[in-house]
């Protein structure tokens, strides 16, 4: 008996020691994938505000992105946010990567990422959901939440 629990506790042992080393190769991981999103997010939110355009947009945008809605309400989305006038300042970013695992599609890596930019009309908050396909970034979700577009 006393060897069954000398073995159940080794195994034990094992398993712990097991679980902490991943768990920092996880937060090493999460902390390089936080920094590559930021860095791209703070890299293209700029482009995108100067030049309100489903074009723009698209051109950093996943497939879910542009498949999400026809191109007609895309375009009367970009001529409400028209209403912002002219992007003045982009005030950086904040969020975070989530790595999930999935049996349909495997490990899926995406960022949720708020940043504040400032606009003619006012500030606004910019909402956006990234994905990492290889080693691209693109953008899944995008949304400016302005109290200068709700009296429009």
């Amino acid at each position: 008996m006393k060897k069954i629990f000398i073995v159940l506790g080794g195994i034990f042992v094992a398993l712990v020691i097991i679980g902490i080393i991943a768990f920092g190769i996880f937060a090493i991981k999460g902390s390089s994938l936080d920094k590559e999103c930021k860095a791209y997010i703070d890299e293209v939110t700029p482009k995108i505000l100067s030049n309100l355009s489903k074009e723009t947009l698209f051109r950093y945008a996943g497939d879910q992105l542009k498949n999400s809605a026809k191109p007609e309400e895309f375009e009367k989305i970009f001529r409400w946010f028209s209403n912002l006038g002219e992007f003045k300042e982009y005030q950086g970013s904040k969020g975070q990567v989530n790595v999930s695992m999935t049996t349909k599609s495997g490990k899926v890596i995406t960022g949720y990422y708020e940043a504040k930019a400032g606009f003619e009309t006012g500030p606004a908050t910019i909402k956006m959901i990234t994905i990492k396909k290889g080693d691209d970034w693109k953008i899944i979700g995008f949304q400016i939440y302005s109290t200068a577009l709700v009296n429009k």
